[in-house]
């Protein structure tokens, strides 16, 4: 059952968002089925939302794999109404990289012999219901303690196996059992650029992620497969974002149930525009969508493995947005430069349930400023009288796109 928060959220309100790549990801179809009649578990493969080349060629590998939760595919994939996957107690669940997600090494300074860089649990893998909103690898009694553990093979093969948990949720408490996994997140370690596992195959190669899911007495009970072609270069990157709201660390026991500015849901005609951090999470709802925006990867750095391809990367300064006065639905981001000349960088545009009640785009509540990692753009909206979804999205000039949708009822 979820906690007293968990009904606040659900019977107030909750945000759909999902953030997409133009050029650095790509689908598996939740729709279809394999060869052996199974249906696929993966619905698709991103760029990790908080990097800017997470899945560009030769650069550190940086995805997130999103399950197919419930067949509903990519665009439903994250919304918390929609079970995800468990790993049954005593079983467990491998996920193995092609080989052109390429293996790194080190030298272990004790021995002084090479070998693969570790996968630590929570730094090199982590499972999420959402951004920033972890099933940690720890045990104990809060609700985003799942208690499991990593291992590889020193390979491509990386074994996840739940520690705890009866039956069919091996994984603990109320985010695994009541959300479920809904994304796998590979990454280098932000703090440790040795701490670098894969590194992305060539430009125009395919890499392929396969999952597979086993119950304690070792049969296959689910599996699937997506794959990408690694880019040589993109463009500026924006993404949908709880990070700077969220509660942490993720395992603290002040940590809710869901703590995202995704799958909100409001009555009809409510204003979104909450931009500060509230605690408890869920009373900060409605939370503004909310973006992070990241410069382009400089492609000479491109394979160089310097600060640039790592944690903290640059944001983009000085971005806002004008709205249409005749067409409150519509917007242009907008780029002050350092003699304060307007740029346009992009488009922001909101859709609702039909032409007639598109929503509105309210007035920027700042500009975006550079520290940390990336720059956050938030977008203050109303929805309009009449249930339904609807959907804000942001296009960058020339890079990345990211969709909020919205749902009053």
């Amino acid at each position: 059952m979820f906690d007293t928060h968990q009904k606040k959220l659900w019977s107030g309100l909750l945000i759909i968002s999902l953030s997409f790549l133009t050029k650095s990801f790509s689908f598996a179809d939740g729709d279809k089925e394999n060869d052996d009649g199974d249906s696929n578990i993966v619905a698709g493969i991103i760029s990790a939302p908080v990097v800017m080349n997470g899945l560009v060629a030769n650069e550190p590998t940086e995805f997130n794999l999103i399950f197919n939760a419930s067949g509903f595919g990519l665009k439903r994939a994250l919304d918390p109404s929609v079970f995800g996957y468990q790993i049954p107690a005593g079983g467990r669940m491998e996920v193995e990289l092609s080989d052109e997600f390429k293996r790194n090494t080190r030298v272990n300074a004790q021995t002084g012999l090479i070998e693969p860089v570790p996968i630590n649990p929570n730094a090199n893998l982590i499972l999420t219901i959402g951004p920033q909103n972890p099933i940690i690898f720890q045990a104990g009694d809060t609700v985003a303690r799942g208690n499991w553990s990593v291992s590889d093979n020193g390979k491509n093969l990386i074994t996840v196996t739940p520690l705890g948990g009866t039956g069919a949720n091996g994984l603990e408490n109320a985010r695994a059992n009541e959300i479920g996994m809904k994304v796998i997140h590979i990454r280098p370690n932000p703090r440790n650029v040795s701490g670098m596992p894969f590194i992305n195959g060539d430009a125009g190669e395919e890499g392929e992620v396969e999952v597979r899911i086993f119950n304690k007495d070792n049969q296959l009970i689910a599996e699937g497969e997506g794959n990408v072609t690694f880019q040589a270069a993109i463009g500026p990157q924006v993404h949908n974002t709880n990070a700077g709201l969220r509660t942490t660390p993720g395992g603290s026991p002040s940590v809710e149930t869901i703590e995202m500015i995704d799958f909100q849901r409001v009555a009809p005609g409510i204003a979104l525009t909450n931009t500060t951090k509230t605690a408890p999470f869920s009373a900060g709802y409605p939370y503004a969508p909310r973006f992070l925006l990241f410069a382009a990867l400089n492609p000479e750095v491109r394979g160089k493995f310097t600060s640039d391809s790592f944690i903290p990367q640059t944001g983009i300064e000085g971005v806002s947005y004008e709205v249409n006065e005749k067409k409150p639905w519509r917007a242009n981001l907008i780029r002050y430069n350092a003699v304060g000349e307007v740029e346009k960088i992009g488009v922001i545009v909101m859709k609702g349930p039909d032409k007639k009640h598109r929503g509105e785009i309210l007035p920027p509540v700042g500009i975006t400023t550079i520290g940390g990692n990336g720059s956050f753009l938030s977008v203050p909206v109303k929805v309009a009288n009449k249930k339904g979804r609807y959907a804000v999205k942001i296009n960058l000039l020339a890079g990345g796109k990211a969709t909020t949708t919205i749902i009053a009822e």
